[in-house]
């Protein structure tokens, strides 16, 4: 490339004209023309056309200004962004507006809430209307429920009056003397019996009518009857004897099975021969005794501290319900052994009794099926 001399600047420029892609423009120039085609800018007449079309005037419509307008703004907005800037819009309204409906419908309610007690004490009380009466109907009560009778449990005293009419004394007018232990120096014995059967069988202890004498029975409304003794066993202290009377009052047996041991009772009997109809009252004390009595072993004894002395034995060891759980039949005062005892008494079973003295009725009488004493007492 040639350069100008300094010394000759204008000389140089007029007369050979500049190298068109020396300067930077030049090669801009040469490179769009080469890409897009020669420019107008080398050409004059382009140039001229250009700026004619430009200055020539051109009837102006409202419509087209004001699209050129909207076009020209710096905050226009093609379809596309208008399309995304509207649907913004509606979601962002439709989430307003649910918002909005939210908040003020828990806004509504807490103002409804909390106005209802003041608008229940103001609101005023509705006067009933008067409707017609109906008819009555007729209604049938339910059956009430039937409670259970309470077990009613005779008194005492009433217990003693139905059972003393059976209770007897027994005497046993020893003949000689030969009785070492009577109750007096005339060798008498007494004891007690009780009235089993109402044709005159009565049950006592065999220790009293051992060695029969002349057998004597009085009832409690004081009658006497001369007695005939019918059956004995020494190993089990039981015997019968039988006056001849008819209908008397006979006592009522219980089962000694279901005793237990602190079970109230009653004895009665004649102590000593001269206190008839008396009665004592104590416990159950112990069940399953056995006892040595002239020489035979007694077992399965009742033991009770109802007092019961001499001229007792034989009379009958009751419950509550007047029912005779026993044959009174020993006593323990003394022991060479350990000294005195007191209230220590023993009775024979009544199911024990029942088993010998009922057989033994049914044999005297010639009959084939023993009476209870119990159906005796119904008749």
């Amino acid at each position: 490339m040639s350069q100008p001399s300094p010394s000759s600047p204008e000389k140089s420029s007029e007369s050979s004209p500049p190298d068109p892609i020396n300067t930077p423009i030049d090669i801009a120039r040469a490179r769009y023309a080469s890409t897009y085609g020669e420019s107008v800018v080398n050409k004059p007449e382009k140039i001229a056309e250009y700026l004619k079309k430009q200055t020539k005037p051109k009837p102006a419509k409202k419509s087209s200004k004001k699209s050129g307008a909207v076009k020209n703004a710096p905050w226009s907005l093609d379809n596309v962004n208008s399309c995304f800037f509207i649907s913004l819009l509606s979601v962002a309204f439709i989430i307003g507006g649910i918002l909005g409906g939210v908040v003020g419908g828990g806004v509504l309610l807490w103002f409804i809430n909390s106005q209802e007690p003041a608008l229940a004490s103001v609101a005023p009380t509705s006067t009933p209307l008067s409707t017609p009466t109906p008819a009555p109907v007729e209604t049938i009560p339910p059956s009430p429920t039937p409670e259970p009778e309470p077990i009613q449990t005779p008194a005492a005293e009433d217990v003693i009056d139905h059972v003393i009419p059976s209770v007897v004394t027994v005497i046993n007018q020893q003949k000689n003397n030969v009785v070492p232990h009577s109750i007096l120096d005339e060798g008498r014995v007494v004891g007690s019996g009780v009235i089993i059967d109402a044709r005159g069988y009565i049950a006592t202890n065999n220790h009293v009518v051992d060695i029969p004498g002349e057998l004597k029975v009085i009832l409690s409304d004081r009658r006497e009857f001369p007695a005939e003794l019918v059956a004995a066993n020494p190993a089990e202290d039981l015997a019968i004897v039988k006056i001849n009377a008819a209908d008397l009052p006979t006592i009522k047996w219980g089962n000694s099975h279901n005793i237990r041991l602190g079970q109230i009772v009653y004895a009665i009997g004649s102590p000593l021969g001269d206190f008839p109809n008396s009665v004592s009252f104590g416990i159950i004390s112990g069940l399953n005794r056995a006892l040595e009595i002239d020489k035979f072993v007694i077992d399965g004894l009742i033991q009770t501290d109802a007092a019961i002395n001499r001229g007792s034995s034989g009379g009958p060891l009751i419950n509550l319900e007047g029912e005779v759980i026993g044959i009174n039949t020993f006593i323990i005062r003394e022991s060479e052994e350990r000294g005195i005892a007191e209230g220590i008494a023993f009775s024979i079973p009544a199911d024990k009794a029942k088993n010998l003295l009922i057989p033994w009725i049914a044999a005297h009488t010639g009959e084939s099926v023993p009476i209870p004493a119990s159906e005796a007492a119904d008749k």
